[in-house]
């Protein structure tokens, strides 16, 4: 069915728009009432970040809480990793379930079926009454989570805005961090408390997040890529008008995007051989599959996981035993991350991806060689300085952290990937964030009960590898559209083949529409000349 165009609508005009400058929008977001609406609902996909967040701080919280460590008889070692690192285990689970799911029922309804599972995990860790129903119920989390960290990515990225797309985007992680704070501070709050309820009521509210979600996510749009796909294309006018035009539906900018991304899905659908071989089956793809990959590794091997769920072991080592001091600096270091990360996000549009990634590798390099000096100085000598500096540059590290991946770790995979691979491709980078997660989780209170500071080495080297990898694969994607991406990992002629065929489609549509008019107008015209 054609879309309605304006009378005065030349579709010949498209031929010398300058696409990226027309798509620019003049006022800034909240001035817009369409865009203030739809950002508001995508705060609810969002908080799918703030539930993973929560969990590393809470467990962060939980080590340090005399109650926990009665009631599960003080693990430690292989123990307390597994108790970490299960909800890890439900993650990787969900990968081969969750893109399939998003590419099949939507993925609004995915991120409902995730929160559920979500919901059930955090009652039975509440409620555990012993070490193995604890566990299941992390793994539910885990679980849960994972599906909404397919669903929710994809679903923010194709609705928003294509001028903010990247800032929007690089705000889903940075709500990791808030996630954290509340656990965080809760956990800190309910040190007080003289009984299990000092670590039920953390883990009890982990189910907050997606409570909300389940409430009001029935207010918030489906993909627009999503419904064409579907061959639902009056309900993806609809939504792109609606939130990106308020309401015209005979914007240009929304008639060609409606275009593009038609012209987009039939020709990956054309070139598709197959769904996972078709992330191996071209050089420009291959690519794009080893950055998916880089992504999910660097960004859980640059030391930052070290403090993420055993920031008390951390402390501990360096001479710093005292419960309360530990969560209360886990509530400042969670406080400071996020509003770092909020406000690098706001810079991924502006100065760029590469320039971030760089500086973000050379500063870790930096800071954790530092890191572990100091730590390495303080085990030998026994001095408190040390065990401070320790804290300080955490800090530092944080800061270097929270430059890019924080903002970019899913943002940057959902930019590079076309509408087909996405779903997949951002799974693989799930995959390898959450087994690089789990090997965390279980390996680190090993590796650090047993070999101390020199088992940092193992995260000094992978960040001199981040830094050159970086330097020769990653590429810029500041000021191109999703389908524009294509032209670096698939060649020049790319893109403004897809542009031709996006006019041509905008053209046929043209045509019919004439067709349609003069149609109506000699069946007008045959009716009163029978009336006469």
């Amino acid at each position: 069915m054609a879309t309605e165009r304006p009378a005065n609508f030349d579709p010949n005009r498209l031929d010398t728009l300058d696409v990226p400058e027309l798509r620019h929008k003049k006022k800034w977001w909240f001035q817009d009432p369409g865009l203030r609406k739809l950002y508001f609902l995508i705060f609810i996909a969002i908080l799918s970040s703030a539930t993973n967040g929560y969990d590393g701080s809470m467990m962060n919280g939980l080590q340090a809480l005399t109650y926990w460590k009665t009631y599960f008889n003080d693990p430690g070692g292989s123990r307390q990793g597994i108790l970490n690192a299960i909800q890890s285990v439900g993650s990787v689970c969900s990968l081969p379930i969750a893109p399939n799911l998003a590419d099949w029922i939507g993925r609004k309804y995915s991120i409902f079926i995730g929160s559920l599972i979500v919901a059930l995990g955090a009652g039975l860790q509440s409620g555990a009454t012993d070490t193995g129903m604890f566990i299941a119920g992390r793994f539910f989390i885990g679980l849960g989570s994972g599906i909404n960290g397919i669903a929710s990515p994809l679903l923010i990225t194709e609705l928003a805005h294509p001028s903010q797309r990247g800032k929007i985007t690089a705000t889903y992680n940075t709500f990791y961090y808030f996630g954290s704070t509340i656990a965080a501070w809760t956990t800190y709050g309910t040190l007080q408390i003289p009984s299990n309820w000092s670590w039920r009521l953390p883990s009890l509210l982990q189910v907050a997040p997606s409570a909300f979600q389940l409430c009001f996510l029935w207010f918030l749009p489906e993909s627009p890529r999503f419904l064409i796909s579907k061959d639902r294309q009056d309900e993806a006018m609809g939504v792109m008008a609606k939130y990106h035009a308020n309401g015209n539906i005979h914007d240009e900018v929304i008639m060609f995007e409606f275009a593009e991304i038609k012209e987009a899905l039939k020709e990956e659908k054309i070139n598709s051989k197959g769904r996972y071989m078709d992330l191996i089956n071209s050089s420009g793809n291959r690519r794009r599959l080893f950055i998916c990959l880089c992504c999910g590794f660097f960004s859980q091997m640059s030391g930052t996981s070290l403090t993420g769920y055993y920031l008390s072991k951390i402390l501990t080592d360096v001479g710093i035993t005292d419960p309360q001091f530990q969560n209360r600096l886990n509530g400042i270091i969670g406080t400071t991350n996020w509003i770092e990360a909020i406000c690098f996000a706001l810079l991924v549009d502006r100065v760029g991806r590469r320039p971030l990634f760089l500086t973000s590798a050379s500063g870790m390099c930096c800071t954790f060689a530092t890191w572990i000096a100091l730590t390495a100085v303080q085990n030998r000598t026994g001095a408190p300085g040390p065990g401070k500096g320790v804290i300080c540059i955490i800090f530092f590290h944080n800061f270097f952290y929270n430059l890019c991946w924080v903002s970019l770790n899913v943002a940057y995979p959902c930019e590079i990937l076309p509408y087909r691979l996405r779903a997949n491709g951002l799974m693989i980078q799930s995959l390898a964030t959450n087994v690089m997660l789990f090997f965390n989780q279980y390996v680190n209170p090993i590796g650090i009960q047993h070999a101390s500071w020199r088992y940092y080495f193992l995260f000094e080297a992978t960040l001199l590898l981040q830094l050159v990898t970086v330097y020769f694969f990653f590429i810029e994607t500041k000021g191109a559209t999703l389908e524009e991406i294509s032209r670096t990992f698939d060649g020049e002629d790319a893109v403004e083949e897809m542009k031709v065929r996006a006019l041509a489609t905008e053209k046929a549509d043209m045509v019919e529409q004439v067709e349609n008019l003069d149609n109506r107008r000699r069946n007008i015209s045959s009716i009163g000349q029978q009336e006469l």
